[in-house]
């Protein structure tokens, strides 16, 4: 507080309007005018309105942070002015203008910042869950005003809230997301923007890892390969954390040799395929040969057959197309929604065909599992005979390679020409049908002559 000085003055007065609150955003300089009528000989304090009040300025002179503080007068109006620069979060408060009468006038005006929406840098940036539990991703936000939160997927996809089938939405208000019984498919990345009205809005990201024991498929359970011949045996792994795969022929581990190579192919976020190539087929290479995918959550293994003979190709497993040599995979980043418009083809009784890849010296064998067919399938079910390093594969359906054989459920065969046989019937019977139709429009037309 100012103490009063001696002598008879005349009574100063503020002039409204004084010392008036001030909103501002954060990094802005702010003023706060106080003018006075009849000042005289009385002088001027500006003061932070704390307990105990913190003294800034006095008249001209500035007591503290000069390089926050600045006093400006305009003696025509007997304006003072207070400037804060730079406001920061630490500068919200009272601010006071005080005459030394006695008693002491003072006035107080009030600062407010709007501070930019900041997400606390304590949230989880990586959140690790095991599938079929629940979790909840939290995403906290300060600022002035108060932050909304608004979640969505990196990926675009639907949020389901409840399981993979459960309700879902595109974006979810909140700071809090849960998510019920999570799954394999609600790993993402899943991104909190915050915003108040303030610019900029700030986003964080949270990565969401869904931990599950592995899955593995074979491309193919049998595979029939010529001497000499090169073959890749395939398993399609899903797995998180990704896993270490090994590989074995009749329970003995196998290793990177002159005769087998490994290699790897990451699809999405957590699927991969798994290729054991051996190089030229001997009679030593025939067995069985299993592969094992193994993480922090269990392990799993699948079996593979390899066979002398002709190679063997069945039409429902997939196609043979020139290239790469590597299967087709749906990306395991589509959201269920979506599921029905995968790359790969169904048959009609649910099973997956995956596209696959054949080129000259490297041949990926599919089988499919008839067994689970129904009877008319299995007896349409064709071998297409495939020539060793070639891209060409013979098709009882082709033209020009008319010695390939229909194979039914019992192992018997039927020449392909009685296909050729039956469609010649049946053109005859519907040149039959068109001739009668004709017939009895023209008597009905005569009839009516």
């Amino acid at each position: 507080m100012l103490v009063a000085a001696c002598g008879k003055q005349s009574m100063p007065s503020f002039v409204e309007p004084v010392m008036e609150n001030v909103t501002a955003i954060k990094g802005q300089d702010v003023e706060f005018k106080c003018q006075i009528f009849k000042l005289g000989k009385h002088m001027v304090a500006f003061a932070r309105a704390d307990t105990p009040p913190r003294l800034i300025a006095f008249n001209e002179k500035v007591f503290r942070q000069r390089h926050k503080y600045e006093i400006r007068q305009t003696m025509k109006d007997n304006e003072w002015i207070l400037v804060v620069k730079n406001v920061e979060e630490n500068d919200i408060g009272g601010y006071s203008c005080q005459l030394n009468t006695d008693p002491v006038l003072s006035k107080t005006g009030y600062l407010r910042i709007r501070v930019p929406p900041y997400v606390a840098r304590t949230t989880a940036a990586v959140v690790e869950v095991r599938e079929g539990q629940n979790v909840t991703l939290t995403c906290r936000a300060f600022g002035d005003p108060p932050p909304t939160v608004v979640w969505r997927r990196q990926d675009r996809q639907i949020i389901r809230f409840n399981g993979v089938t459960g309700y879902g939405a595109t974006v979810f208000n909140g700071s809090d997301l849960t998510i019920i019984k999570v799954s394999r498919k609600h790993m993402s990345e899943y991104i909190c923007v915050a915003s108040n009205g303030v610019p900029p809005d700030e986003s964080w990201t949270v990565k969401l890892h869904v931990t599950f024991e592995p899955t593995v498929v074979p491309q193919a359970e049998i595979v029939q390969v010529a001497l000499g011949s090169q073959i890749s045996l395939v398993c399609n792994a899903e797995a998180w954390p990704r896993p270490l795969m090994k590989w074995g022929k009749d329970g003995q581990e196998i290793f990177n040799s002159s005769t087998f190579s490994f290699s790897n192919e990451v699809s999405g976020k957590y699927r991969s395929t798994h290729i054991l190539t051996i190089k030229s087929v001997s009679k030593n290479e025939f067995g069985t040969y299993r592969c094992i995918a193994i993480n922090d959550n269990g392990e799993h293994f699948a079996d593979i057959v390899v066979k002398e003979g002709s190679l063997t190709y069945n039409k429902f497993a997939a196609m043979f197309i020139e290239g790469s040599g590597y299967p087709d995979h749906d990306s395991d980043d589509d959201d269920d929604d979506d599921d029905d418009n995968d790359s790969d083809d169904d048959d009609n009784n649910g099973n997956t065909i995956d596209n696959n890849d054949y080129n000259n010296n490297h041949s990926i064998i599919s089988s499919y599992k008839l067994e689970n067919s129904s009877d008319s399938m299995r007896k349409s079910a064709e071998t297409f005979q495939i020539e060793p390093y070639s891209g060409r594969f013979l098709s009882t359906h082709s033209s020009q390679y008319r010695k390939g054989v229909h194979v039914d459920n019992d192992n018997d065969y039927t020449d392909c020409n009685s296909d050729n046989n039956h469609d010649i019937l049946f053109m005859f019977l519907i040149a039959c049908c068109t001739l009668l139709v004709i017939g009895l429009f023209y008597v009905l037309l005569n009839a009516r002559k």
